[in-house]
C-alpha cells in the first residue's frame, strides 16, 4: 500500500472513532422525560392516588418516644404512575425542612426496598456481606439522605437525594449504581416540601411496566428493622 493510501486510512479510522465517541457522549447526555407531576413535596396537588399504608415504621406517638437523634419520622405513604414513572409520596413529621431548621444537621429518612419479581428466593438475602440487614427477595435499595449547602462558608439551606442500587448475588451487596437523583437538580426526581417527600421513580429503572406487582417496602431509619414496613404495587 502506498503512503498516500495509508494516511488516508489513518485519517478514516480517527474520524471514525471521533465520530463514534461523540455519539456515545451525545447518548450519555440525553436527559430524562420530565414526570407529568411536580416534584415538589406538595401533596395538594395528587388528584388520584392509592394509598400504602397509614403509618411507615414505627408510630412514636404510641410508645411515648421521640425519634432518635432528632430524625424524621415517616407517616402516611402514598403512590400512583403513568406511563413513565412511578410516583411516591411520604409525608413526614418533622417535615425535613424543620429538621434542619432545628437540628442543622445531615441525616437520612431510611431506605426502599423493591422486589420486582416478588419472589423472597432471588435477590437480597437476611444479611449482606457487610452483615448488615437486608430485606428477603428484594433487588433495588434506595438510600433517602438528607443534606445541606454550604455558600461563602455559611449554611444555605437543605436538600435530599436518592441513592438507587441494584442488588449483586456475587458480592451480596447492593454496589450496582443504578441512578442517583438530588432535590436541587434542574428538574428535580425527588423533593421535600411543606407535606413531605415526594419522589419519582423511572419504570425503567426498576424494570417494571404496565400490569406489573412488585413488592415494596420501607424501612424507617430512626426504627427498628421489625417495624419494616412491605405492601404490594401494580403499575397501571
Amino acid at each position: 500500500m502506498k503512503r498516500c493510501s495509508w494516511l488516508q486510512f489513518l485519517i478514516t479510522v480517527l474520524l471514525t472513532l471521533t465520530f463514534d465517541g461523540r455519539l456515545s457522549a451525545q447518548a450519555k447526555e440525553v436527559t430524562n422525560p420530565p414526570p407529568k407531576c411536580k416534584i415538589d413535596g406538595v401533596f395538594g396537588d395528587w388528584k388520584g392516588y392509592q394509598t400504602g399504608w397509614n403509618e411507615t415504621g414505627l408510630d412514636w406517638s404510641k410508645v411515648k418516644m421521640t425519634p432518635a437523634f432528632d430524625g424524621i419520622d415517616l407517616k402516611e405513604f402514598y403512590y400512583n404512575n403513568d406511563e413513565t414513572y412511578l410516583y411516591l409520596f411520604i409525608k413526614c413529621k418533622p417535615t425535613v425542612q424543620e429538621r434542619y431548621d432545628k437540628t442543622r444537621r445531615t441525616g437520612d429518612l431510611g431506605y426502599l426496598y423493591i422486589d420486582s419479581d416478588m419472589n423472597t428466593n432471588t435477590g437480597a438475602t437476611d444479611r449482606d456481606a457487610d452483615g448488615s440487614s437486608s430485606i428477603l427477595g428484594t433487588e433495588i435499595q434506595i438510600y433517602l439522605p438528607t443534606g445541606f449547602s454550604i455558600t461563602g462558608g455559611t449554611l444555605s439551606g437543605c436538600h435530599l437525594s436518592y441513592d438507587m442500587k441494584r442488588w449483586d448475588a456475587s458480592s451480596k451487596l447492593f454496589d450496582q449504581q443504578i441512578r442517583k437523583a438530588e432535590s436541587k437538580d434542574a428538574n428535580p426526581l425527588v423533593a421535600h416540601g411543606k407535606d413531605g417527600v415526594e419522589i419519582a421513580l423511572l419504570l425503567s429503572d426498576l424494570q417494571v411496566r404496565k400490569g406489573s406487582k412488585f413488592s415494596f417496602a420501607c424501612w424507617e431509619s430512626m426504627a427498628l428493622r421489625d417495624y419494616v414496613n412491605r405492601t404490594t404495587i401494580q403499575i397501571k
